[in-house]
């Protein structure tokens, strides 16, 4: 993960996940592999992120990281502007789930090939994992997660898990990874930043140890 302020070290966290994990909820996969479903009469959609939700996104992941701000835990997406999140959507896969017609969370599938990442698994690497305050608590972060592993990692990618990392000094973030079946298998210190690794096997047919190299 090298300086905080390296591609690697976007890390998948903020504290306005704390809907935790929620419910499947009933989804229906129409033909352009967009999902769309019906809980409590609000209608929710995951989909990719265009270059016409940038703004919007901006706003959602820089509101969402506030409370890692206070804490002073440097994610660089705490601190992205515009044009960060601009890239992000053109050069990785960015998803949204949408509520009522506004992005309520998002996560991203890095697609650069990082060394340092390499070294520790070939699993398919996460980040910028937010849910904008406003529809906090209502399981939105959980849904948008659960789809993205099983239908974009598992389904689109055929990867057999997937791995993140945060701050072990995050008051509750790995606590709620863990409950989510993501495990810890590394460790390091970063600029006096204690990071931790964490993978969760979506496979359960395959020697999932195999694939972490540490």
């Amino acid at each position: 993960m090298g300086d905080l302020s390296s591609r690697d070290s976007q890390l998948p966290a903020t504290s306005q996940l704390a809907d935790g994990v929620g419910k499947h909820a009933d989804q229906q996969l129409t033909g352009d592999g967009q999902s769309t479903e019906l809980e409590h009469h609000h209608p929710l959609a995951y989909r990719q992120a265009i270059l016409d939700d940038t703004v919007e996104l901006h706003q959602v992941i820089i509101d969402a990281y506030e409370p890692l701000r206070q804490l002073q835990i440097p994610f660089p997406a705490g601190y992205a502007t515009v044009e960060a999140i601009e890239h992000n959507i053109a050069a990785h896969e960015c998803y949204v789930l949408l509520r009522d017609g506004q992005i309520a969370a998002t996560v991203t599938l890095d697609r650069d090939d990082q060394p340092r990442l390499k070294a520790l698994s070939d699993l398919p690497f996460i980040r910028w994992f937010a849910v904008a305050p406003q529809f906090k608590g209502q399981g939105d972060g959980a849904r948008l997660l659960d789809w993205v592993e099983q239908q974009i990692i598992l389904g689109k990618h055929n990867q057999p898990g997937v791995m993140l990392a945060t701050a072990s000094r995050h008051p509750w973030l790995a606590a709620m990874y863990e409950r989510k079946g993501y495990r810890i298998f590394h460790d390091y210190v970063n600029s006096g930043e204690h990071i931790v690794y964490m993978a969760k096997q979506l496979n359960p047919e395959v020697n999932f140890q195999s694939l972490l190299h540490v």
